[in-house]
């Protein structure tokens, strides 16, 4: 056989092995990489609507997530593994629809090369509200003898993707009720009961009324029409206090809010205000506040917060654990409320004072002091005879014992050692957490290492947060910071998260322990560190 025709065949069969031979063992002869997308589903992660997917990789990967206008929405390194590996994709912000459209989910090689992608296609939101339950006060007020106060509906999601019900707004004759819906999420398919607290002094004249459902950004996700019906009443709660002669009170007992608040994990922080910030139970205590103050005769803004203040200091002390004094468990005021009789210690109950009293928009604090919690209020310097300011321009208070007024400072509480102040104002509270509490650690080619983590970002506050830096890096015992990494939020709006990924080398040759720290307005505003050094 001539030799052209010998170099002819020996390429024919080149070729032909190489449309033969796919994936990993052409990859591993040319350097390249392999992608195989196993399953995929969509899911709720943690309030956010996500894009859970299954895969296998020959190498490392960078996989997006675009949105319907072409922009990115989510993204992840990920390492080569011998086993599928999962990842999730958030499809929106915390607890916001999806928008309908064709998303798309891009996978690149380390060299930023292209090796698959994929369209997804959601609908627009499928909501229906397939029956509502009504809960009424039965007391009798001069508008009548029944008040609403919670709707409970039962939702049907007919759509491909979570959805997360924000709000409600119903019409009842010519008024228009709006009320919050606790946070709940129903998946695709799902038919699930959702509860609103909603505030209406008397029934209507009308025998139907309207619902509008909505989503967080204001969107009607579903309406449909009821009839009224008074036959569910809600149970009340007695109360009984002195001051200035006996005072009694009938609470009514709202057993979805207690649900939801003793439900919630407590969060390892010193700022106790988040339990103030919480806006599930605001027209609740209002309610509440109506009624303290059904029979109040005094004209001062001083009489007032003492006429409140003694309804709190007449609640039961009790200790969080009664055979553990240092066990501390903040409660929501909800919690205080209802916690057998009604009480808590001074946490407990200068959480619901502080609630009360900025309900009525008085400038007030916490005060922590080694062992112990009060109030402060801001109030003029002359507005109290015989006492002054505790700091600043606050004044002490008292929600443990019955004290003469607003002012009065226990012995035990004058001059501490330490004081912290949480205000009850209209600011951000930023912290973080570590998604899952772990972190990852990656070795490469048996000569360097890295960590990375999800980094789960939440504004506890109630004004909008800008510009928050979130840094991992690695530090020595004498604070040195090594192979730093950090991003910077743009905003993050009240009640809402973000979740972050970082990457950090592991620092060689030196003992180190990992840290994230969030700074907002230069100063670090929290902190969480690894357990163990590092390498």
């Amino acid at each position: 056989m001539p030799l052209t025709k010998k170099i002819k065949l020996f390429f024919v069969v080149i070729i032909i092995l190489m449309s033969f031979l796919s994936g990993c063992i052409i990859d591993n002869w040319f350097g390249g990489t392999s992608f195989s997308l196993v399953s995929w589903n969509v899911i709720n992660d943690e309030d956010f609507a996500s894009l859970n997917i299954t895969f296998s990789s020959s190498g490392n990967t960078n996989i997006k997530l675009l949105n319907p206008n072409s922009l990115l929405l989510d993204s992840e390194l990920f390492y080569r593994s011998e086993e599928n590996q999962y990842a999730t994709f958030h499809l929106a912000e915390s607890r916001h629809s999806v928008k309908p459209g064709r998303y798309t989910l891009l996978v690149y090689d380390e060299n930023n090369n292209e090796i698959f992608s994929k369209k997804f296609n959601f609908k627009d939101s499928d909501i229906s509200i397939l029956s509502c339950s009504q809960i009424w006060w039965d007391h009798f007020t001069f508008k009548g003898r029944y008040s609403l106060l919670s709707l409970k509906l039962n939702i049907r999601n007919n759509g491909d993707a979570p959805s997360y019900p924000d709000n409600i707004k119903i019409f009842m004759d010519s008024e228009e009720i709006t009320g919050l819906v606790i946070p709940s999420v129903i998946m695709p398919g799902e038919d699930r009961y959702i509860d609103s607290f909603i505030y209406r002094e008397a029934e209507p004249d009308n025998n139907t009324f309207d619902i509008h459902l909505k989503d967080i950004d204001g969107n009607i996700i579903a309406t449909n029409s009821f009839s009224v019906n008074t036959q569910d009443t809600v149970p009340v709660k007695k109360y009984e206090w002195y001051h200035k002669g006996k005072r009694i009170i009938n609470i009514p007992r709202i057993e979805f809010l207690i649900d939801f608040y003793t439900g919630l994990d407590r969060i390892n922080i010193e700022d106790y205000s988040l339990y103030v910030f919480d806006q599930y139970d605001d027209l609740y205590l209002d309610i509440i506040l109506d009624l303290i103050l059904k029979n109040f005769e005094g004209s001062s803004d001083l009489d007032k917060i003492n006429y409140i203040s003694s309804f709190v200091q007449n609640l039961d002390y009790k200790n969080d654990d009664e055979t553990n004094s240092s066990y501390e468990y903040p409660r929501y005021p909800v919690e205080t409320l209802f916690n057998g009789n009604g009480g808590g210690d001074c946490e407990d109950l200068s959480i619901l004072l502080a609630s009360l009293l900025n309900r009525l928009n008085y400038d007030v604090v916490l005060f922590r002091i080694p062992n112990h919690m009060a109030v402060g209020v801001n109030l003029s310097a002359d507005a109290i005879p015989n006492y002054e300011y505790y700091t600043e321009n606050y004044y002490f208070l008292e929600t443990t014992t019955v004290t003469p007024s607003c002012g009065y400072i226990p012995p035990s509480s004058k001059n501490p050692s330490e004081l912290d102040i949480y205000p009850i104002s209209l600011r951000p509270l930023i912290m973080h957490s570590w998604k899952n509490g772990h972190l990852s650690i990656y070795t490469i080619e048996g000569k360097s290492s890295n960590v990375k983590l999800t980094i789960v970002l939440q504004n506890l506050g109630i004004s909008l947060a800008k510009n928050i830096i979130i840094k991992g890096a690695f530090y020595t015992r004498y604070d040195q910071e090594l192979n730093a990494e950090s991003v910077t939020i743009s905003s993050l709006g009240p009640f809402m998260k973000k979740e972050v990924t970082i990457i950090c080398d592991v620092p060689l040759n030196v003992n180190t322990w990992f840290k994230t720290r969030i700074y907002y307005d230069n100063e670090i505003v929290d902190e969480h560190q690894s357990v163990s050094s590092f390498p």
